[in-house]
């Protein structure tokens, strides 16, 4: 049976190591009782949320209300806390294919970029990403360039509950 449920996304990756994804894009929203989200999960995999397949690759960008619910508005959101907006931005990319070892690159102190939200509707998100990631949070060993844009669908839509 096919899961209609399912939006797509693409990821190009530079830097340290060179890798171009295609795959499905689904997000996760913790609504506030107040209205607005406490926290909102993007992301792009090589199979759906409900598959029992492991994945080869995860680009995940997360939202999370700095000091209580938070407005998805569309325009730029910057890596780290953006001074514009109520929502930390954090975004991790984990890698399986390159090695015999997964690789996962994610948000540190030194890491730049944006996320802009083009569309926001109660089924479906849509934005495009530039960000620079540190392969360990706690170093500068290694960065890579993540590019792309995902057109995300909620992932309770199905069951009428909205996100």
């Amino acid at each position: 049976m096919m899961d209609t449920n399912l939006g797509n996304g693409m990821v190009n990756v530079t830097g340290d190591i060179q890798a171009q994804h295609e795959g499905v894009s689904q997000y996760f929203g913790l609504r506030s009782n107040a209205g607005g989200f406490n926290n909102l999960t993007l992301q792009i995999t090589e199979h759906s949320f409900s598959s029992m397949e492991e994945d080869d690759f995860s680009f995940s960008i997360r939202m999370v209300g700095d000091e209580g619910p938070f407005d998805l508005e569309l325009g730029e959101y910057e890596i780290g806390q953006d001074s514009d907006s109520d929502a930390l931005l954090i975004v991790s990319y984990i890698n399986r294919t390159i090695s015999d070892e997964t690789i996962t690159y994610g948000t540190s102190p030194n890491s730049t970029g944006t996320v802009t939200i083009l569309s926001v509707s109660s089924t479906t998100i849509e934005a495009t990403f530039d960000v620079n990631l540190d392969v360990d949070v706690t170093s500068d060993e290694g960065t890579v360039n993540i590019t792309g844009e995902l057109e995300a669908q909620c992932v309770t839509a199905a069951t009428g509950t909205g996100c």
